[in-house]
C-alpha cells in the first residue's frame, strides 16, 4: 500500500470516488443533498486548485497502482470565534468498499494529522453525518471526540 500525495494525473480516479461518496450522501439524506452529474462531486478545476494550494493536503492510497482511497484536509488559519487558532479541517476521507476494515483510512488520517502537526495546527476537525455510524466509530477509535451537536426536527 503506497501513500502518496495525489497529481493531476489521478483525477479520474479521484472523481470516481468523490461520486460514490456523494452518491451516499444523497441516498441517506435525500431532503439535504441533490443527486448531481459525477463531474459536479469535485470539478476538475477546484480539484487543480487544491492541489497547488499549500493549505490544502489531498492524498491518495494506492494498492499495485489502483486508488482505493482518498483524503482531503484544509489548514484553517483562523477557527470559529477563536482568532490564531490553526486548526486542520479533515473535509473527506473516503476507502473503496471492498479495501475496508483493512487499516487504509487510519493511514490516511494518520497522515493527516502529521501534516497537521507540522503545520502547527493545534486541533483536527472534521464533520460527519449521523447515518455514517461506521465512520462516527473509526473516528472516535482514532481519537476524536464529540465537539458539537447539531439538531434538527423534521417539519
Amino acid at each position: 500500500m503506497e501513500i502518496r500525495r495525489l497529481t493531476e494525473a489521478d483525477y479520474d480516479e479521484v472523481l470516481e470516488q468523490y461520486a460514490a461518496c456523494d452518491e451516499l450522501h444523497a441516498q441517506e439524506r435525500p431532503d439535504f443533498f441533490v443527486h448531481r452529474e459525477k463531474n459536479e462531486t469535485y470539478p476538475k478545476d477546484a480539484y487543480i486548485q487544491n492541489l497547488a494550494d499549500p493549505a490544502v493536503l489531498q492524498l491518495g492510497a494506492f494498492d499495485d497502482k489502483r486508488l482505493v482511497g482518498v483524503v482531503r484536509a484544509t489548514l484553517w488559519q483562523e477557527s470559529g470565534m477563536v482568532k490564531g487558532l490553526r486548526t486542520v479541517c479533515l473535509d473527506d476521507i473516503y476507502v473503496l468498499p471492498a479495501y475496508r476494515r483493512k487499516g487504509i483510512a487510519t493511514k490516511l488520517f494518520a497522515e493527516v494529522e502529521t501534516w497537521a502537526r507540522e503545520q502547527g495546527a493545534v486541533r483536527l476537525d472534521l464533520y460527519t453525518w449521523d447515518f455514517n455510524k461506521e465512520a462516527i466509530a473509526m473516528y472516535k477509535a482514532m481519537g476524536m471526540t464529540p465537539q458539537q451537536y447539531v439538531f434538527e426536527k423534521k417539519l
